[in-house]
């Protein structure tokens, strides 16, 4: 092989700088094809920033939700609390005002010979002083039951 086959510019007979006309045309079609696939891919990227962006949104949205909803609930528990302080303190001034009670009608039943009812205290076994069990034993579930709890 001689030097001239390996040129670069072996074989080129017109153009400027020693290019053809094709080679002049591949080289514009695909600087034009790169400018085309670079603005698409920049619009890809700025449909995922925007993607990202109303994402951002939406969660700094569903947080701040998040952040009033545990405000509510706070707010509630705080609220039921001071309440139950209070109910509380009301049923020690009940009890009291029942001891007070019950000993005037035990000097009333002393002097006058009547018997009189007497409540010494609140019955322990009173369901509505504990609303958080049950005034009845749970019934065990039957032995044919299990198969009701598949889905």
């Amino acid at each position: 092989m001689s030097s001239s086959s390996l040129s670069p510019t072996a074989g080129r007979t017109s153009g400027s700088d020693g290019d053809s006309a094709a080679d002049t045309h591949r080289r514009e079609k695909r600087r034009l094809s790169n400018r085309e696939s670079a603005r698409r891919s920049r619009l890809r990227k700025q449909q995922h920033l925007d993607e990202l962006v109303q994402e951002v949104a939406r969660l700094q949205a569903d947080n701040a939700r998040v952040a009033a909803r545990a405000r509510d609930i706070a707010s509630q528990y705080t609220r039921v609390e001071q309440e139950n302080t209070v109910l509380r303190a009301r049923a020690a001034e009940l009890g009291d005002r029942l001891r007070s009670v019950n000993e005037v009608l035990r000097l009333v039943e002393e002097f006058s010979g009547v018997a009189m009812d007497i409540q010494e205290e609140m019955p322990a076994d009173d369901p509505l002083l504990r609303p958080w069990q049950l005034p009845y034993p749970a019934a065990a579930m039957p032995m044919g039951a299990p198969h009701m709890l598949h889905y």
